[in-house]
C-alpha cells in the first residue's frame, strides 16, 4: 500500500482518491483549487443548444470534457469531432462517450501538451473549420489564437471557473503524521500544476511539522512542473504521464524513471485540470 497526497483540484481529487482506495492505497486530498462548472449561465446554455455550427471541439483539460459532456442534451453530437491534449483527457472523453468519434485528434506522445496537439497535420494551416475551444475561465488563450491564425473560425467556451482553496487543518495534521512515521518513504505527492508545487514549497518553508515535505517523492505530470519542483528543493522527482493508470504504475512499481524519454519535449499546456 502506498500513501499519496493529491494536489488535483476538487472534485477531481475526490474521484481519484476513491479510485486509489479501490486499489488498496491511501489518498489524502490536498487541493489548492476547486473547479466550478459555468454551463448553467444563460450564454452557455444557448451555446450548448447550437453545437451543429461547429466542426470540431478542442478540450484543453479533462475537466473541460467532463463539464461539457455533462451539459450535453441527447448525447454526443455526431458531427462534432473532439480534440484532446493527452491521456488524462482521453480517459475523460472515454467516460463520456466521445472517444470513438472517427475525427478524434490526440497527440501520439511522448509529448502531451498544447504544442503537441497543434503540431498534428489535421490542425495545420490553412484551416477552414469552425472550432469551439473549451477551457477554464481566464485560461491560457494559446490554442485558440494559434488556430485562428491558421484560418479557423474559433469560438471560446469558458466552461468552468477555478477558485483558490486552502488545505483544511485536518489534512495538514494527517500529512504531518505521515511525514513523521517510519514508513514516510511510502508517501508520494502528485503535483499537477506549477502553482501546486509552489504552494507545497511554502508549506515546507514553515520548518514545522511539514518541514520534511521535500523529502518525499514528487510525481510530476509535466517536465515544467518537475523542473520547478527540483528548483524548489525536492530531492526525488518522478515525471509521469497524466491520468490514473500512469499514477498507479508509478506507485505500484519499485522502479523510478527520473526522466522519461522524450518528456523534455513538453513546454506548456499540460493535461492537468
Amino acid at each position: 500500500m502506498a500513501r499519496i497526497v493529491l494536489t488535483l483540484p476538487e472534485p477531481r481529487a475526490a474521484r481519484m482518491a476513491r479510485a486509489l482506495a479501490q486499489r488498496g492505497h491511501e489518498a489524502l486530498r490536498f487541493a489548492f483549487a476547486a473547479l466550478q462548472p459555468l454551463t448553467g449561465l444563460p450564454g452557455a446554455a444557448a451555446l450548448m443548444t447550437d453545437l451543429t455550427r461547429f466542426d470540431r471541439v478542442v478540450f484543453v483539460s479533462p475537466t473541460a470534457i467532463e463539464v461539457f459532456a455533462d451539459a450535453l442534451k441527447g448525447g454526443w453530437p455526431p458531427g462534432l469531432a473532439p480534440a484532446v491534449v493527452g491521456p488524462g483527457s482521453l480517459a475523460a472523453l472515454a467516460g463520456r462517450g466521445g472517444e470513438l468519434h472517427p475525427g478524434l485528434l490526440v497527440p501520439p506522445g511522448p509529448a502531451y501538451d498544447a504544442e503537441a496537439l497543434l503540431a498534428l497535420p489535421a490542425l495545420a494551416a490553412p484551416l477552414r473549420d469552425r472550432i469551439l475551444v473549451v477551457r477554464a475561465e481566464g485560461g491560457n488563450p494559446r490554442i485558440e489564437r494559434a488556430l485562428a491564425a491558421r484560418g479557423a473560425r474559433v469560438e471560446v467556451f469558458e466552461a468552468y471557473r477555478r477558485t483558490a482553496l486552502q488545505p483544511d487543518p485536518g489534512s495538514i495534521d494527517l500529512l504531518a503524521r505521515w511525514l513523521s512515521e517510519r514508513e514516510a518513504s511510502r508517501v508520494h505527492v502528485l503535483v499537477t500544476t506549477v502553482e501546486a508545487a509552489e504552494r507545497l514549497a511554502e508549506l515546507a518553508e514553515g520548518r514545522g511539522a511539514l518541514g520534511s515535505l521535500r523529502d518525499i517523492d514528487a510525481l510530476a505530470i509535466h517536465p515544467r512542473i518537475a523542473d520547478r519542483l527540483r528548483a524548489l528543493g525536492w530531492k526525488s522527482v518522478t515525471p509521469i504521464e497524466p491520468g490514473l493508470e500512469a499514477l498507479l504504475a508509478a506507485i505500484e512499481s519499485d522502479r523510478r524513471v527520473m526522466e522519461a524519454p522524450g518528456q523534455r519535449q513538453h513546454r506548456s499546456g499540460s493535461d492537468s485540470d
